[in-house]
């Protein structure tokens, strides 16, 4: 049963501040405005189970202090979702070399491989021991890790598709352009709680915009929605006046809690 989701990073593809931007969010001190790139941690009575290997994967997991891994799950391949995975192999050093299991759409796969070859054969040097099994997310979309079982859906994300993971009630829902009506009315009145990515508020031609996103949740009719995945765009607590009751801004270490 899950029991939390901690908020790794809320961030966009380059991150909060942004390198050498000057604007009023990259230079504001206040912490909510400083964003790693998204991903969360998903706790469970059995597992700890990650969505996505961001390049700040490191900081992020001393950041949480998790101590055990039981697997990942990939929404896609773009850089800010998984450039992190070389740091999988301190989990495997520190169980006896015991890999840890990742899931991504069956898409990907040859390019996951092509992307880390290292991690796929023997290089003769322990410090590259293959830290991973890597599986495709089984054809009828429906995945049991420990006890968790998720649903998994395929979205457009431009000219490629990002995995949409759901839980329970819970669902996380990032790097998307568009939301189909079957979808809508699958999921209608059975999320609770809705992490959901909204880049800004303006258009985007490959990611929902916060205005895209808020319709999604409204149709939905989540109870708890938090949107992900910001750009230096978004100030945390000048915007939120722009929020519906109900809709916040994700933070990093946000910790949303089950019954």
């Amino acid at each position: 049963m899950l029991r939390k989701v901690t908020v790794l990073g809320c961030g966009t593809s380059t991150g909060v501040p942004v390198i050498a931007c000057r604007c009023s969010v990259c230079c504001s001190s206040e912490a909510r405005n400083k964003r790693l790139r998204s991903s969360v941690l998903l706790a469970s009575d059995q597992a700890n189970i990650v969505i996505d290997t961001t390049p700040e994967f490191r900081l992020q997991m001393l950041n949480a202090q998790v101590t055990e891994l039981t697997a990942v799950l990939y929404t896609h391949l773009h850089a800010d979702h998984c450039h992190g995975f070389d740091d999988l192999r301190i989990f495997a050093f520190a169980d006896n070399y015991q890999p840890i299991n990742c899931y991504i759409d069956r898409c990907y796969l040859d390019e996951f491989k092509a992307k880390f070859p290292y991690a796929f054969k023997d290089t003769g040097y322990s410090g590259t021991v293959p830290a991973i099994t890597l599986s495709a997310i089984p054809p009828d979309n429906s995945l049991r890790i420990a006890d968790l079982e998720f649903e998994t859906v395929q979205l457009a994300h431009g000219k490629v598709s990002s995995t949409a993971f759901r839980a329970g009630s819970f669902a996380y829902v990032t790097d998307f352009k568009g939301f189909p009506q079957e979808l809508l009315d699958r999921w209608r009145q059975k999320i609770a709680t809705l992490i959901i990515s909204g880049v800004h508020f303006r258009d985007h031609k490959s990611h929902s915009s916060i205005p895209e996103s808020l319709a999604i949740a409204d149709e939905l009719g989540v109870e708890r929605c938090y949107l992900t995945h910001l750009s230096h765009e978004v100030d945390y607590y000048r915007d939120a006046r722009r929020l519906p009751d109900g809709v916040e801004f994700a933070y990093d270490g946000l910790v949303v809690e089950f019954a």
